[in-house]
């Protein structure tokens, strides 16, 4: 459904035309509807992203883009060492690798975030010409008001967003019944959807002795039968 397809669903339910409830108003209920909605988690499914992003000769950092969505980074991986980097606090970083205003250079293990900015520590050399590294994680939601856009969230959730609009359109009318009953209707559609949105997958052997299922030690595996 697009963002048209919304309004045109919210307008039926409250009977009224876009003149009693214009765009500009409605646009503004289903951007709070979509930004709450999308606050409920940082790690939507449909929003998982692979960055491969390189240091520019003469920085010290990689500049994240946009869409990245900090707290969601699960995985920054130097591509030339294949070396998983292990996060640590920006201040502990400068504590540990700065002496006497001198950055200790060498091989990468550690990152840390500032600034929107990548930072890896070791040092890599300002002058290294080529420096890559893989980002995994989740990317920033995005809305947008055009008649035509579709919600960028799953398509499960696009009536849930009507529901919340709906009860900031009663509480504006001061209807405090109908404006509690949308919001719960809201909250209750939205938890449900998001079990489903967010079950793990049930084909997958459960390791009861820990760590990888090859190599090593045998662990001891049992296969979940289906649902």
């Amino acid at each position: 459904m697009d963002v048209q397809g919304l309004r045109d669903y919210c307008r039926r339910q409250l009977e009224v035309d876009d003149e009693e409830l214009p765009d500009t108003q409605l646009n503004v209920y289903l951007q709070e509807a979509f930004d709450r909605t999308m606050a409920m988690s940082n790690l939507w499914p449909r929003n998982q992203y692979t960055w491969d992003l390189q240091k520019v000769v003469g920085e010290p950092h990689i500049d994240l883009p946009p869409n990245v969505l900090e707290p969601s980074i699960i995985s920054v991986v130097a591509t030339a060492e294949n070396i998983r980097l292990a996060q640590i606090d920006h201040s502990n970083a400068e504590d540990l690798f700065t002496t006497w205003n001198t950055v200790t250079v060498g091989t990468p293990v550690y990152y840390s975030i500032w600034d929107r900015k990548l930072w890896p520590w070791p040092r890599v050399s300002a002058d290294t010409e080529d420096w890559p590294v893989t980002i995994r994680g989740y990317r920033q939601p995005v809305w947008a008001n055009g008649a035509s856009d579709i919600p960028d969230l799953d398509a499960r959730l696009h009536v849930t967003l009507c529901y919340f609009a709906l009860s900031l359109a009663y509480a504006a009318q001061e209807d405090e019944v109908l404006e509690a009953a949308y919001m719960a209707r809201w909250e209750r559609d939205l938890s449900q959807q998001m079990k489903s949105l967010f079950e793990a997958p049930r084909h997958r052997p459960l390791v009861m002795h820990g760590g990888t299922p090859v190599g090593g030690v045998t662990p001891w595996v049992i296969n979940l039968p289906g649902p």
